[in-house]
């Protein structure tokens, strides 16, 4: 008999929990949420529930035992209260927390299995924890005056949040264990500039669009800015341990490995950033 997992998700009111969501919906999973979010996930989800091999439960119909996989996302809180008084201190449970990596959050690893930190990720809608804090303001500057400056040489390695939830996922599904700690980023890494001249085309085309305003420029193919794959290693020219994400990638080899024993893969990501930052952009648009 196929054995099934069962996955505890938690901070999932956010964008990379709605991309866990939507990921997990696609397997054959027993997928735990807040008791509080049952509803609302069965109605949003009902065709998915009805006609996929996901099930959907609270996390009062199954608590929390050893062999489940927790999944924690973002800051918290994560509703202690709602599994049975024992909190996480189950034996025999998994327990991942995945925090933003620009947050430069320092966690005891006492209560936790394994730490994920997620750089530069590009979310589909406004989340003022996942998303860069250079966003806000790109995006402000874009609706004032239809373009924004830039004024730094910030190195950034987008990634979407599809790509994050589906690397995610293989692994929550697999028999492997996840690292003590994991770094995820994209692996192609874009200036600042090539990330506004990316945005301010973008939004500009969306607005010409939705008023019918276009010129030469608007209906011109712009190309995409040329952006090499980076080695998947951690710089050795740079001492041991300086990760400073403006400068240097996260090392992206555990993850790679890791997918790679899982499905023979490894990390890479397939949602092209141009179509990632599109995503980014129609929410506030919207």
């Amino acid at each position: 008999m196929r054995h099934i997992p069962v996955v505890h998700l938690r901070g999932i009111d956010s964008s990379l929990g709605d991309a866990m969501i939507e990921r997990l919906l696609r397997t054959h999973v027993r997928m735990v949420v807040p008791q509080s979010s049952v509803g609302r996930l069965t109605d949003r989800f009902s065709a998915d529930l009805e006609f996929g091999e996901c099930e959907l439960f609270g996390s009062e119909q199954i608590p929390l035992e050893a062999g489940h996989r927790l999944f924690l996302m973002g800051l918290g809180p994560f509703n202690l209260s709602t599994d049975g008084g024992k909190g996480f201190d189950v034996d025999g449970l998994e327990v991942v927390l995945a925090l933003p990596g620009h947050l430069g959050i320092e966690t005891e690893y006492g209560w936790i299995d394994s730490l994920i930190e997620v750089f530069d990720v590009l979310p589909r809608r406004q989340d003022s924890v996942w998303q860069s804090p250079d966003f806000l303001p790109w995006m402000e500057s874009l609706q004032s005056s239809g373009s924004a400056v830039t004024g730094q040489s910030t190195q950034y390695w987008w990634v979407s949040d599809i790509d994050v939830a589906d690397a995610l996922a293989r692994i929550l599904l697999s028999s492997e264990p996840f690292p003590r700690q994991m770094k995820m980023s994209g692996r192609r890494s874009w200036s600042e500039e090539q990330t506004l001249e990316e945005l301010s085309l973008l939004y500009n085309r969306t607005i010409a669009g939705r008023t019918g305003r276009f010129n030469v420029e608007h209906l011109t193919a712009a190309p995409t800015p040329t952006i090499e794959v980076q080695s998947l290693m951690v710089s050795p020219q740079l001492p041991l341990g300086v990760e400073e994400n403006a400068r240097q990638r996260p090392d992206l080899s555990p993850l790679h490995d890791l997918l790679y024993r899982i499905d023979g893969d490894g990390w890479r990501p397939l949602v092209p950033i141009r179509t990632a930052l599109m995503h980014a952009l129609a929410d506030y648009i919207d």
